[in-house]
């Protein structure tokens, strides 16, 4: 008896240890799961306040900045420009206010040096915001516009001395473009009026920055103890809703830029941050002492209705809410839940995707350098972007189990190793390998012990 049970124990140790083998080599057979942190934007509180600034020395520190939230932004150097790493400037403190006509905001960051003359081998301080015009613009910004059209409003030190000042900081060097034997002029040079610190800009795409027809955008920047302070104004909304952003009460998301001339930064070489959400405060609207009384005497006289009356209309009240509450609940069903994935050579960021049977899903994709696709096999999907084009597809997790998604758009040499996996749950085959695989065991082994048994008494009666 005693014999039966040890051995019976060591049946079920061993199967369980199988199992749990055969289980954990089935998840790491494509090496162990990536880890990244999913980082959540920054919020910047844009409130009311009815100041209305000129942009003159001293609105750069004007008193309504004190009583302005700040919110410290965190910059990463380009990592599309060499040198990699490099030395960048870490952090900007922002801030936004509106007047319900305009909205500004102020970037100040520590700079030891202020660099306002461009020459050959000098650079020029400077800073940008840029917000994206489409409102559902994709979760990164690696060049303030690589993905998706973007209004970049980008202030140069040497021009904030010139518009501001008169003063370009660089020797007037002589030029005469009269050939000889002409008695004028015939090739003109023409030189943009500069009517603005900032330039107004479009991006929509790597080397797609133009100069704007209309320049709107004003800003003024001052350079005290250390550190650049800068201002920014423009109208919240415009008429030129294709080319311009608005500022309205809806979604809007803007990210910053930082060039320090110290540091060679110029064109696309340059510190960014991560999109930024603002949370845009309405203007405070005043009634009229009439209008609040008005309000006063309507609420008195709902307050006079009788108990049938307001037993009646909870009813009803109650009836249109449950409906609402259902169609609520039938559009939060249909609605996909968004997935965003970047792709670059040669990976998937996420790499493995883990949903629910029956959910319906948004797959988004974007491409930071080259065109990507992305099929999934098993789903017979395909997505297919470039930079600047998102690649998107929805669909019903309806397969459960484990598939392999790979790039389907020749990128470069590893285009074959690019891949990744997603998870549909429940996943029947896996359990089904499992419980096989340890039926099969124990079956085996059952087997091998019999027999082992059945030999030790034949030789005992022999």
């Amino acid at each position: 008896m005693n014999n039966k049970i040890s051995v019976t124990i060591v049946i079920l140790i061993a199967a369980g240890l199988f199992v749990w083998l055969a289980s954990y080599g089935w998840i790491n057979r494509y090496g162990s799961s990536e880890t990244y942190e999913i980082v959540e934007p920054g919020v910047l509180a844009v409130n009311f306040h009815a100041e209305d600034l000129a942009l003159k020395e001293a609105d750069v520190f004007a008193e309504v900045w004190q009583n302005t939230p700040v919110l410290k932004v965190l910059l990463n150097h380009q990592i599309t420009e060499r040198p990699w790493p490099k030395s960048s400037t870490p952090s900007v403190d922002v801030q936004a206010f509106h007047n319900g006509k305009d909205i500004y905001f102020k970037m100040t960051w520590e700079d030891d040096h202020a660099d306002k003359t461009a020459l050959v081998d000098s650079f020029v301080d400077g800073c940008a915001v840029a917000a994206p015009i489409d409102t559902d613009a994709p979760p990164r910004s690696i060049m303030m516009g690589f993905s998706s059209p973007v209004n970049l409003w980008q202030w140069q030190a040497n021009k904030d001395m010139q518009y501001w000042q008169g003063k370009t900081g660089a020797e007037q060097t002589y030029a005469d473009f009269v050939y000889p034997f002409e008695k004028e002029e015939i090739f003109t040079v023409s030189i943009p009026e500069l009517n603005s610190a900032v330039s107004d800009l479009l991006a929509q795409r790597a080397g797609s920055v133009t100069r704007k027809d209309d320049q709107i955008v004003q800003g003024r920047g001052i350079w005290r103890d250390g550190s650049w302070n800068v201002v920014f104004k423009r109208s919240l909304t415009t008429e030129d809703k294709e080319n311009d952003c608005q500022f309205s009460e809806t979604k809007q998301s803007v990210s910053f830029a930082v060039w320090d001339g110290d540091q060679d930064d110029r064109g696309s070489r340059k510190s960014i941050s991560e999109w930024v959400d603002l949370q845009i405060q309405p203007p405070q609207s005043k009634k009229p002492a009439e209008q609040k009384t008005s309000d006063v005497a309507s609420n008195v006289d709902a307050h006079k209705k009788s108990w049938i009356e307001k037993l009646s209309s909870f009813s009803f009240v109650s009836t249109a809410n449950a409906a609402t509450s259902q169609t609520q609940a039938i559009e939060t069903v249909k609605e996909p839940r968004v997935i965003n994935i970047v792709a670059k050579r040669f990976e998937y960021t996420p790499n493995r995707i883990r949903l629910e049977k029956g959910e319906l899903v948004t797959l988004r994709m974007e491409s930071l350098d080259v065109t990507h696709g992305l099929y999934i096999d098993g789903y017979d999907l395909k997505i297919k972007a470039r930079p600047g084009l998102i690649g998107k597809v929805t669909f019903v997790a309806d397969k459960p189990g484990r598939f392999t998604f790979r790039c389907s758009e020749t990128c470069g040499e590893f285009h074959p190793y690019m891949i990744g996996f997603l998870d549909v749950t429940p996943n029947s085959r896996f359990n089904a390998f499992v419980g096989a695989t340890g039926v099969t065991f124990v079956l085996i082994l059952g087997l091998v012990l019999f027999k082992g048994k059945q030999k030790n008494g034949v030789e005992t009666n022999v």
